[in-house]
C-alpha cells in the first residue's frame, strides 16, 4: 500500500495530484488552514541516486567495450534520460511535510505585514 503525505496538523492526506502542485517552503492545509512547511533537500533523493547509478553503469559500459558505435551510445543516452524522468517522476513521493516551529509561524506573520 502506498504511503501518502498527510498535514502535520491534522492528518489530512495529500495525494499524488495535491503534492506535485506544492512550490516553496510554506503551504495551508487544505482542511485545517494550518500552515506548514516542507523539508529541504527530499524531493531531490531519489534524482541523485539515479544520476549515481546512470553514472556507475556507463563508465562500467566505456570500460568494458572496445569499439563505441553511434548507436550504442544512443542507446545510452536515451536510457539515462529515462531513467532521470522517471526519477522525477516519483520525487514527490519522497516530500516530507513538516509543522512549522513558532518562532518560523511569527517570522512568516511580519513578513506578511
Amino acid at each position: 500500500m502506498p504511503k501518502y503525505q498527510v498535514c502535520p496538523y491534522c492528518r489530512t492526506v495529500y495525494r499524488y495530484k495535491d503534492i506535485i502542485s506544492l512550490r516553496g517552503r510554506e503551504h495551508e492545509c487544505y482542511h485545517c488552514r494550518k500552515k506548514f512547511g516542507i523539508k529541504r533537500g527530499f524531493r531531490f533523493i531519489p534524482v541523485i541516486a539515479a544520476c549515481i547509478i546512470m553514472v556507475a553503469v556507463n563508465l562500467m559500459l566505456f570500460h568494458s567495450a572496445d569499439d563505441i558505435s553511434k548507436n550504442t551510445f544512443f542507446m545510452i543516452v536515451l536510457t539515462d534520460a529515462a531513467v532521470i524522468i522517471a526519477a522525477f517522476v516519483i520525487s514527490p513521493k519522497f516530500i516530507r511535510l513538516t509543522a512549522l516551529s513558532k518562532k518560523e509561524r511569527t517570522t512568516h506573520k511580519d513578513k506578511k505585514r
